[in-house]
């Protein structure tokens, strides 16, 4: 009889210690995660990501002069589309933005677009919506009712670990305003950056040399010839 009630003591033990150590585990576990929490939390977004890009463009290095047409009429005086004739044209591609919410009166939004460094931008063309009303035309000057547009063209250095570090981006800063606010007209916007890149690729890394070590054989210069055995 005493030697079963030493045995349930010596059991009690353990158990009561393991639950102890289960439950400083699980309290530990959750301070980490609250106190990683509060830092990701307090620590802010660059300013690339927060922007909308998708990589880091690096850091400002110039100004482009916007020497293409920008947001202008979708057609010519001739009635021809002039908008259709850009955006279709042969190697030309199309990279389009959109408000992500609607632009209240008196509110602005910048949208920026990522092209590769080498990119020689064509034409930007712009289109509106305000009210629900179907998306139409934006002119640089007439373009709905109380709403202005702006761009700036910039070059970034690129970054490293993305792999443009050698070409650098090209950022487009597409910037919409309505400055109406006694309009109470609720405004979206689409842009439509007609652009072509005729750069070649870089050559190919050259071959890195095979260093033999001392008593191996030098692989052969071509490829293996088979010699069929005289029958």
């Amino acid at each position: 009889m005493e030697a079963n009630l030493s045995l349930e003591a010596q059991m009690a033990f353990p158990v009561a210690l393991m639950c102890r150590l289960l439950v400083s585990l699980v309290s530990a576990a959750l301070s980490v995660s609250m106190v990683y929490g509060l830092m990701t939390a307090s620590i802010p977004d660059p300013w690339w990501r927060q922007a909308g890009l998708r990589t880091n463009p690096g850091y400002f290095r110039d100004a482009n002069v916007v020497d293409y047409p920008f947001c202008q009429a979708w057609s010519d005086y001739q009635g021809r589309n002039r908008m259709a004739r850009d955006l279709g044209a042969a190697g030309v591609r199309v990279t389009e933005a959109q408000t992500r919410t609607i632009l209240r009166p008196g509110g602005e939004e910048n949208l920026l677009v990522e092209l590769p460094g080498t990119a020689q931008v064509v034409a930007v063309y712009c289109g509106i919506s305000q009210d629900g009303a179907p998306m139409g035309e934006c002119a640089r000057y007439i373009c709905g009712d109380g709403v202005a547009t702006f761009i700036a063209d910039s070059m970034y250095t690129g970054s490293e670990y993305s792999g443009t570090l050698q070409a650098g981006r090209r950022i487009l800063t597409l910037t919409l305003m309505n400055k109406r606010a006694e309009t109470r007209r609720r405004t979206t916007a689409r842009f439509w950056v007609a652009w072509r890149d005729d750069t070649p690729p870089p050559p190919p890394a050259p071959p890195q040399p095979v260093t033999l070590k001392a008593g191996t054989n030098a692989p052969p210069a071509g490829p293996a010839k088979f010699v069929r055995s005289p029958t």
